[in-house]
């Protein structure tokens, strides 16, 4: 008991670490590379956009060790689902460095659009519309990678006992409408920030719900419901 209620502090630890760096990173420089001005601003605020990309790159080890931490419960529920809860979140964290490098490469952009000729001007606007794209689309992925790995992630709560079943519920509904608005997203149905913002709220707010839980009451106690033959 006292080992799942250290994993129990652990797990709601890594949630809180990786959703709030998360949302503080963004915070600091998505303003400025998302800007229309993004070549000319970017270089000139680097160390700002620097820091913020440092603060969410924090989350990457987080996202990565939830699942490992977790295995040894949830492999007693379903390893199924538990091995395919470690693989997405694995993908997830690959995704998620990827779109960080791509973002600290706005840096160098900006500066060579500042310092070059008129006649790479256009050419180098081409390019940074070229990486916010990249951005976009590897957003895109990232959300349903992200919303299927939680798919399973509440799935096995759910069938565990380990926390109440409107946690798991609750995350299962959010997940679902996140992964609706990421595809209506990649059909131009509705702009890529407002699947991100819509989609995300609730999912969010489930995550803290679900962190402050784990660290004060931790898990709860019932037999862990054996994986069905």
């Amino acid at each position: 008991m006292k080992s799942l209620r250290k994993t129990a502090v652990i797990v709601g630890g890594l949630f809180i670490i990786a959703l709030v760096f998360d949302i503080i990173g963004r915070g600091i420089y998505e303003p400025i590379i998302k800007a229309p001005d993004f070549l000319d601003i970017t270089y000139p605020n680097k160390l700002k956009v620097i820091v913020g990309i440092l603060f969410e790159f924090i989350c990457a080890p987080a996202i990565l060790l939830i699942p490992i931490v977790l295995f040894p419960i949830f492999r007693k529920v379903n390893e199924s689902l538990a091995l395919g809860y470690v693989g997405f979140r694995a993908l997830e964290g690959i995704l998620f460095i990827y779109m960080v490098i791509n973002s600290l490469s706005i840096i160098s952009l900006s500066q060579s659009y500042l310092n070059d000729t008129v006649i790479n001007t256009s050419y180098l606007i081409t390019l940074g519309h070229s990486i916010h794209s990249q951005l976009e689309w590897t957003t895109l992925i990232y959300i349903i990678v992200f919303t299927l790995g939680a798919l399973m992630f509440y799935s096995l709560l759910f069938r565990s006992k380990l926390l109440p079943r409107f946690i798991s519920i609750w995350g299962l509904i959010a997940a679902s409408i996140l992964l609706v608005f990421a595809v209506l997203g990649m059909l131009y149905v509705i702009p890529v920030a407002n699947a991100m913002m819509y989609g995300g709220s609730l999912i969010a707010l489930n995550e803290i719900t679900l962190s402050i839980w784990l660290i004060i009451k931790g898990f709860n106690q019932p037999p862990i419901i054996p994986e069905s033959k």
